[in-house]
């Protein structure tokens, strides 16, 4: 039995117990109204939680690490990893946000990214264990480093730590940048766990079957342009983006869940079935899903028939790795992790990229209006949302901008974005739709 003193150890026992009993719940209900997909997924999740408990125990390697930070290495590597902050996030609302007010006691700026301040929380009080080896994600905002740093000064102190850089621009020469910064994490990391080496057959296997995953996840997204849409608000992202980013990378069971996404929404698509009855106003929602969107979504479908139809983290489009060479790998999976991995996409470089995804949702999936969330973290938006106005009104859809915390939902209470989000449907003439 893991020591529960140890840091991480009874927040993740926690955090097992908690899945199994809502396993326990899902799986009591008649066959009929179970939701595979979602079993799966929390039994992938629970996988890692074991996993982590495993490694504490057994000093195996163990890695703290952000997404976009190519994890399809980690795989092949055959070291564990964890983001500091994913289970807070997956166990929010089942706690009833008592992370979040926990988190208002530390000592850090009120305007700081919620998100940061909760990775930074989690550290300090002893919630995450202490990894092996850190890899730090240099983008997409600055206070990524400040956070890294925090984690210093903060228990892990004497982690190895390596920074990924990244380049401006979207070249093959940034993008090879990018990939011998890919190298120095493996040279990092075989120095850091000695007998540990990389395995470039493994790599291979890995990687064909993340292709596999982002190409399912693309066909799925496909789907979601029908009229109506078969999926709920959000409802590629809150799967997808786990099973591909916070989960072991390359496992033949997360692909098939995708798979079984697409066969449902295939299956609505014929029928004529959408997840909204009478849909009446499909949105495009220019950011990362909000960790409020479960309630947000459920009002927005039975208040005005609306469906957030796509999202920055929903929409995928990712490439397929060239996997005949090492070199040709590691130049795949740095375009992927700078990119097309959402956020980091359309938050570093120039504010082309954003446009362009945005131009080209809003065509492709018929949409009626885009709402920009405006998350308080996310300062470079500032300068943005000018451009925003200017396209919105070029492609003739309605914008609503507003101000939140996608994290946090106390930032802005739920009942002043629904009121905000009314009163735009009323005043485009949405809700006459």
């Amino acid at each position: 039995m893991t020591n529960q003193s140890v840091p991480g150890v009874q927040r993740t026992q926690e955090c097992i117990g908690r899945w199994q009993h809502v396993l326990g719940m899902i799986q009591s209900a008649p066959p009929e109204m179970q939701n595979p997909v979602l079993i799966g997924l929390i039994n992938l999740v629970m996988e890692s939680d074991k996993k982590t408990l495993e490694c504490i125990e057994t000093g195996a390697p163990m890695v703290s690490t952000w997404y976009g930070n190519a994890s399809e290495i980690l795989a092949a590597m055959d070291i564990h990893f964890f983001n500091p902050v994913f289970n807070i996030l997956g166990h929010m609302y089942m706690t009833e946000l008592y992370d979040l007010e926990e988190s208002d006691k530390i000592s850090l700026p009120d305007d700081i990214c919620s998100l940061i301040r909760l990775s930074t929380y989690a550290v300090q009080d002893h919630l995450v264990p202490k990894p092996t080896a850190m890899l730090a994600m240099l983008e997409p905002c600055d206070a990524q480093p400040v956070m890294h740093e925090s984690f210093k000064h903060n228990g892990w102190a004497n982690v190895p730590d390596f920074s990924l850089d990244y380049g401006y621009g979207t070249s093959e020469e940034d993008y090879q940048y990018f990939a011998n910064e890919l190298k120095g994490m493996i040279t990092f990391l075989e120095a850091v766990h000695p007998g540990v080496k990389m395995d470039y057959d493994k790599l291979r296997a890995v990687i064909e079957e993340t292709n596999r995953q982002y190409e399912t996840w693309a066909e799925y997204n496909e789907l979601r342009r029908a009229v109506p849409c078969p999926g709920g608000s959000f409802q590629g992202s809150v799967v997808a983006w786990p099973i591909t980013q916070h989960v072991r990378a390359g496992q033949q069971k997360a692909t098939e869940l995708l798979q079984m996404m697409v066969y449902d929404a295939e299956q609505k698509v014929k029928a004529g079935i959408g997840a909204v009855p009478d849909e009446q106003i499909r949105i495009l929602w220019a950011d990362l899903a909000p960790q409020w969107n479960e309630e947000l979504g459920q009002w927005l479908a039975e208040e005005w028939k609306a469906n957030v139809v796509m999202d920055f983290q929903g929409y995928a489009p990712y490439t397929p790795i060239d996997t005949s060479t090492p070199e040709s790998m590691l130049l795949g999976l740095a375009r992927r992790s700078t990119a097309e991995v959402p956020m980091i996409r359309q938050a570093r470089g120039t504010v082309e990229v954003f446009l362009e995804d945005i131009t080209r949702i809003v065509k492709d999936y018929s949409i009626d209006c885009v709402i920009f969330p405006g998350h308080m973290g996310h300062k470079d938006q500032s300068a943005t949302t000018k451009f925003l106005k200017e396209l919105c009104k070029d492609l003739d859809v309605p914008l609503l901008s507003l101000t939140t915390s996608l994290f946090d939902e106390r930032y802005t209470p739920m009942e002043e974005v629904k009121k905000q989000i009314s009163e735009f449907f009323r005043v485009t003439g949405l809700s006459e739709k």
